[in-house]
């Protein structure tokens, strides 16, 4: 399989005169600088050592960012020939707009579109449905639909804006297999599906969900199932910062991969560098010398191998993981001159040693997700909302939550209600300051300026 990546030489010779990198450089190296940084690793016959160079964490880069999106000097190339990918601004926060070569872009989706057939994703003859968001300067739309193209499927851009009713009468009108957005965006268009008279329903033959952006938990993948039937759910995961570069499938790492806290994704080291440190990096007490044996969860920090005029070598991502060889469940599926290149990365999600107080008492991120989790819950979608009255300064506390129809191991709403005043600690003395809202669609819910995700934790208390 063609690759089109650039050597671990190239990328540390070019972040060397990179912003990015080096304090001292203003802007980024033009197209003739980085071409002869090319040609003297060439000549060079020492291997590179990664080791040496500093790791990259997001505060660095988004403050080298601000700068070069801001400053419009004709010598600025950071604003120059690029596509544009925005990240961030949930909570409002400040969105980070990073730019690639628009033909290293170009490039990657190929790439991806391949490694998508090679893996099984797409095959000859898949129509997919994309329900992606466009628009506001975010582009997951247009990159996941050339990248299922280059895949070789047929792929109808519906878009995130149609609705409900109209997506659904598409997937039968042009006998769509393939459904594909972002989690939330999935979740409410299967729910509208749950919603529709049984005969209406079976006329839909989808046989795939592809998601992207968000995880989905254990009750979402139930319900998905419930309701579709004999259903495979893959998923590509990607940022701004690096491009689309991994792939969940249940073909090749199996099912059970995909019903627990984590998620098994499978990642090409001929594109992607992937490195597991432990998480105290974070706090500076890291050092290169004790990283976490292998198959042992950590911090990952990723280096793409198709990203050279603005490199992202050693980012840390900011999520947990760990790296393992691919099963041998996989082997009859990918040829033999493809597998030793492809390992699997068990994504357990962001760093979850953050909490929230809320009347004098601490919650843990980690904690309510697995609550929210818990398939008797029958929670699609959950969304914790900090904020203050306006008349004292008291925080207060709202919980927002989609649930699906009810079914006989669902706790019914009351009995839901108990369970959440327990956890959160509602009592008599501070339930003027809470409020548990059920919602019936995605429309309920705060999202994110840029991808319109589903915002998990709201924090209006501390702005």
């Amino acid at each position: 399989m063609e690759t089109g990546c650039y050597s671990l030489a190239e990328l540390l010779a070019v972040a060397k005169t990179h912003p990015f990198y080096n304090t001292d450089i203003e802007y980024p190296a033009d197209a003739v600088t980085i071409q002869k940084l090319r040609e003297l690793v060439i000549d060079q016959k020492t291997q590179p050592n990664i080791q040496r160079q500093p790791l990259l964490d997001k505060r660095t880069l988004y403050k080298i960012i601000k700068r070069l999106t801001h400053d419009v000097s004709p010598r600025n190339t950071y604003r120059q020939s690029s596509y544009m990918s925005i990240t961030g601004g949930g909570s409002g926060g400040v969105p980070m707009m990073f730019a690639v070569d628009v033909h290293e872009n170009r490039r990657q989706r190929a790439q991806m579109g391949n490694f998508l057939k090679l893996c099984g994703v797409i095959e000859p003859g898949d129509w997919v449905l994309s329900i992606h968001l466009a628009g506001g300067f975010y582009r997951s739309l247009d990159l996941t639909t050339e990248i299922m193209e280059n895949a070789g499927a047929t792929v109808l851009s519906a878009g995130s804006y149609m609705p409900p009713a109209e997506i659904t009468k598409a997937l039968v009108d042009y006998h769509v297999n393939v459904l594909t957005g972002d989690g939330s965006q999935v979740v409410q268009a299967v729910y509208h599906v749950s919603m529709m008279a049984q005969e209406d329903r079976e006329c839909i033959r989808l046989n795939k969900i592809i998601y992207t952006s968000e995880p989905l938990t254990g009750p979402q993948r139930a319900f998905i199932k419930a309701i579709l039937g004999d259903v495979k759910i893959f998923s590509v995961m990607g940022s701004a910062e690096a491009g689309p570069w991994a792939i969940s499938s249940p073909d090749l790492t199996g099912e059970e991969s995909l019903t627990s806290s984590s998620t098994d994704f499978i990642v090409d080291t001929r594109n992607t560098l992937l490195e597991i440190v432990s998480p105290s990096v974070i706090d500076g007490a890291y050092s290169d010398s004790d990283p976490p044996s292998y198959g042992e969860p950590g911090l990952i920090v990723l280096t793409s191998l198709q990203r050279l005029r603005n490199p992202l070598v050693r980012y840390i991502t900011g999520d947990i993981g760990s790296i393992h060889p691919l099963p041998d469940t996989a082997f009859p599926l990918i040829p033999e001159t493809d597998r030793q290149h492809l390992c699997v990365l068990r994504m357990q999600g962001r760093d979850h040693r953050f909490s929230f107080k809320w009347y004098g008492a601490y919650f843990e991120f980690e904690m309510i997700d697995a609550f929210m989790r818990a398939r008797e819950h029958g929670i699609l979608q959950w969304q914790i909302i900090l904020a203050r009255l306006e008349t004292t300064p008291q925080s207060t506390l709202e919980i927002r939550l989609l649930r699906s129809p009810p079914r006989d191991e669902v706790l019914s709403v009351d009995a839901l209600t108990e369970r959440l005043q327990a956890f959160f600690l509602i009592f008599p003395e501070n339930d003027h300051l809470s409020r548990i809202v059920f919602l019936d669609s995605l429309e309920g819910f705060e999202r994110s300026i840029t991808a319109g995700k589903v915002i998990k934790f709201v924090d209006r208390w501390n702005k």
